[in-house]
């Protein structure tokens, strides 16, 4: 896994929490587990990210941006290849799946305008 930012160990320390402390509110996890998350070694399953969006009450692009830019990228880029491999195709799914791949790459377009890039 590359190294992501992640902003946890920030929210953490801001409510006075111990690792330990914020183990206890996740469902089947240790302190371990948050050290590693915290320090990068590990990315956050998605029960950590659904319990630690709702502990803090953040997005998860809040508490772990690197993360959420680094997924968005891959799914960017398979989502340009499918388009590109479908583009002969003319069979109605074909035609569906490339109008709903076009969605996802106008959204990006849209965010990188909002976000001046």
């Amino acid at each position: 896994m590359s190294k992501v930012a992640c902003l946890l160990r920030t929210q953490r320390l801001k409510r006075g929490l111990y690792q330990k402390d914020l183990a206890a509110l996740i469902p089947r996890t240790g302190h371990n587990r948050v050290s590693c998350i915290e320090r990068n070694l590990r990315p956050p399953n998605a029960r950590e990210i659904l319990a630690y969006r709702f502990i803090f009450g953040t997005l998860p692009e809040e508490l772990f941006p690197g993360l959420v830019s680094e997924v968005e990228e891959a799914v960017l880029r398979n989502a340009y290849r499918l388009h590109e491999d479908l583009q002969g195709d003319t069979s109605e799914t074909a035609i569906r799946t490339r109008a709903f791949l076009e969605t996802i790459l106008a959204r990006a377009v849209n965010r990188a305008r909002q976000n001046g890039i």
